[in-house]
C-alpha cells in the first residue's frame, strides 16, 4: 500500500462489512472562457471594452482556443453562440465535445426570421476521468438570467453543469478567464464552499495531467 493511502472499513445498513482504499485525487488545473460571441462583439460589448471588437474576428478565437489547450491541458470549457458553432467548431482539436444549454425561458426576438435560438453551444475537452457511478448528461435546461446588469451573464446551474462535464473536484484550480458580471465565479465559490469529499476519491488510482496527455 502506498504511504498516501488509508484503508476503510464500515457497516452498512443491513449489517455487510465494506472495506476499501482511498487514494488521494491529483489537483487538476480547468478553465472556463466565456467570450464576446463571435459576430456580436462590437455591438454587446464595444462601449464596455477597447478589444471588444477583436472577438469579431476568427483569429482571435484560433488564439484563444490554441491557448485554453496549452495551458490547460488538464481540461476546459467554452461558451458561443449557436449562430457561430460552424465556425468555431473546426477550429477546435478533434476531441472536443459539444454540450447543449437549452433555455427553457429566453428573449425571443419579433424581428428573427424563422425559427429562434434559444439554446448556447459549450465546447468542452478534457477533464477528470469518472466512472460508472457518476454520469453527467451533455445538456442542460435552464432560463437565462435576468436583472444580473451585465449581458450575457450564466445562471448558477449553468456554471455547475459545466463543472460536472469537466467531472472539477472542489479541490481543484478553475480559472475563469472572462469575469464578466462575476457570476461564473461566484457560482464557482459557492459551489467550492459546499464541497464534495474535496481530493478525495475511493479506488481510484492518482493521475497526473501529464499521464492523461
Amino acid at each position: 500500500m502506498n504511504s498516501a493511502e488509508t484503508t476503510f472499513a464500515l457497516e452498512t445498513d443491513d449489517r455487510r462489512a465494506v472495506h476499501g482504499t482511498v487514494r488521494p485525487l491529483v489537483r487538476l488545473r480547468f478553465a472556463y472562457a466565456d467570450p464576446p460571441y463571435f459576430g456580436l462583439a462590437a455591438k454587446f460589448y464595444g462601449d464596455m471594452h477597447p478589444d471588444a471588437a477583436a472577438y469579431d474576428r476568427l483569429e482571435t478565437h484560433a488564439a484563444l482556443i490554441r491557448r485554453l489547450c496549452d495551458e490547460w491541458p488538464d481540461g476546459w470549457a467554452m461558451s458561443l453562440s449557436a449562430k457561430s458553432l460552424r465556425d468555431i467548431l473546426p477550429l477546435c482539436p478533434d476531441d472536443c465535445r459539444v454540450g447543449a444549454w437549452v433555455k427553457g425561458f429566453c428573449s425571443f426576438k419579433p424581428s428573427a426570421k424563422g425559427a429562434q435560438y434559444a439554446w448556447e453551444p459549450v465546447i468542452f475537452r478534457g477533464g477528470r476521468p469518472r466512472d460508472e457511478s457518476h454520469c453527467v448528461r451533455d445538456w442542460l435546461q435552464e432560463s437565462m438570467t435576468l436583472k444580473r446588469g451585465f449581458r450575457g451573464a450564466k445562471p448558477d446551474r449553468f456554471v455547475r453543469w459545466v463543472l460536472d462535464l469537466l467531472n472539477a473536484d472542489p479541490g481543484d484550480e478553475i480559472t475563469d478567464l472572462f469575469h464578466g458580471s462575476g457570476a461564473v465565479t461566484r457560482a464557482i465559490e459557492a459551489w467550492r464552499a459546499e464541497g464534495r469529499l474535496p481530493l478525495y476519491q475511493a479506488n481510484a488510482a492518482p493521475q497526473t495531467g501529464a499521464e492523461r496527455a
